[in-house]
């Protein structure tokens, strides 16, 4: 091999290595940061680690001066990966069923933006007549589970036309998204489609 193949080698070798090297974070890292944004978010909130036995969650109407920060937010999956802030329970006769197309309105804000002091701007559908209809309890539908099973979670307690804020760790997101490991603070409201 000749001195300028040499060279070359080496400097391809060098240049190989190095973008090799890729400054990314694992998904164990991601995985410590979703939980980090998740416990920050939640640090100063009231916090209920139980689903209520008799299914009545406090919600905004329930509290003085409409104060949210007196509104708890409920753990409502057994390893806190789905929490949830009723702002207004709905209309309790008239509840969700499995297989019920359900519309919802959400914006939903990055977390770990959202706790690093940063103004994320809101994504979602909060424009009244721009809706998603999904199938409550749907688990093989892809025009529902595309959402992530997270944001099913409050119809199996509340009533029609219900609001609440949702926290959501990853996995239980939109299925789409669930390797960036992003939580996400939703803002939620369902109604049953007629």
């Amino acid at each position: 091999m000749n001195k300028l193949a040499q060279v070359l080698f080496v400097l391809f070798a060098g240049v190989t290595l190095l973008s090799s090297c890729d400054d990314s974070k694992s998904y164990a890292d991601l995985l410590k940061e979703e939980d980090k944004a998740m416990k920050t978010f939640l640090a100063d909130k009231i916090v209920i680690n139980e689903i209520p036995a008799d299914s009545v969650f406090i919600s905004l109407q329930d509290v003085p001066n409409n104060d949210t920060l007196a509104v708890p937010y409920y753990r409502l999956e057994p390893d806190g990966n789905v929490y949830m802030q009723v702002l207004d329970p709905g209309i309790m006769d008239d509840r969700f069923e499995k297989g019920e197309d359900v519309n919802i309105r959400f914006l939903r804000y990055d977390l770990k933006a959202l706790v690093n002091g940063e103004n994320p701007e809101g994504a979602g559908n909060s424009n009244p007549s721009d809706y998603i209809t999904i199938r409550f309890g749907e688990t093989t539908l892809p025009s529902t589970t595309q959402y992530g099973s997270g944001i099913q979670y409050p119809m199996y307690f509340l009533g029609n036309e219900c609001k609440v804020n949702l926290l959501i760790r990853a996995k239980y997101g939109f299925t789409a998204e669930t390797s960036y490991v992003l939580p996400y603070l939703y803002c939620i409201q369902y109604n049953k489609s007629k």
